[in-house]
């Protein structure tokens, strides 16, 4: 008898459905779009994408769908010109019950800003895109010196996925300084060292050396007692003093 019953609630469900899917599609060609709601998806604080954003863009290009015919609307069109949007990673439209156009956008996440000597000025996002700053800021890692778009999603990217998903470094690293592709520098928030990186090969190890001497040898001695640290050697970490430039 249960099963009975829900073979019919399901097929009830399913026929509602086709109905509900015909009599939309059929009444398509007269319908307007009756607004638009935007969802931003896995947006983050000081967000670059905002509903407002959306709206604006469409407006800009003359598309906003609102009263328009929905035969009339071309979603691909729409979806395209988010993604033309070097803000946007990946975008989806669609038009629900009420027949107002949905939609639901993805944004590129920035994990760096590079500020270049060549005059480069731009966020780098988790895919290694490039993103303008104009008309939007948030706080990230500054990546100074001399940087080309090349080197930084070859180079900077991984190393600044890692510092942003860490909370310690997040906290701690505030800059990275490029000299050439072998002399990169980083500058923290605490203590008045200059961390020396080296290359960015094994940086994950090298910052994991640099954390066990934090915790076990700053953290003991002061933060202050040594103006370069690198990290450049294998399996190594080697200190020049503040005071008489001995290494430690």
């Amino acid at each position: 008898m249960k099963i009975a019953f829900k073979i019919f609630l399901l097929l009830a469900v399913v026929g509602y459905l086709i109905f509900a899917l015909y009599n939309f599609a059929g009444k398509a060609e007269n319908r307007t779009c009756a607004g638009v709601n935007v969802e931003v998806i896995d947006s983050i604080p000081d967000a670059f994408i905002t509903e407002e954003y959306i709206c604006s863009v469409l407006t800009k290009n003359k598309i906003y769908p609102e009263g328009m015919k929905i035969s009339d609307i071309n979603l691909e069109q729409i979806e395209k010109l988010m993604l033309d949007e070097s803000h946007i990673e990946r975008a989806n439209c669609f038009y629900n019950s009420e027949g107002k156009l949905c939609i639901n956008v993805v944004p590129q996440r920035p994990v760096l800003h590079v500020i270049s000597q060549n005059g480069d000025d731009y966020y780098l996002s988790s895919t290694g895109l490039t993103m303008p700053t104009a008309n939007f800021n948030v706080e990230l890692c500054v990546a100074t010196g001399n940087i080309t778009k090349k080197f930084a999603s070859e180079h900077l990217l991984e190393l600044s996925k890692f510092i942003r998903d860490d909370a310690f470094w997040k906290e701690q690293i505030e800059q990275i300084h490029v000299v050439n592709r072998d002399e990169i520098e980083l500058y923290p928030r605490v203590g008045q060292h200059v961390i020396e990186l080296g290359s960015t090969d094994n940086f994950q190890d090298k910052l994991r050396r640099l954390r066990i001497f934090y915790r076990e040898g700053l953290d003991r001695i002061g933060w202050n007692k040594y103006k370069k640290i690198s990290l450049a050697y294998d399996g190594q970490v080697v200190c020049t003093k503040a005071n008489n430039n001995k290494n430690k």
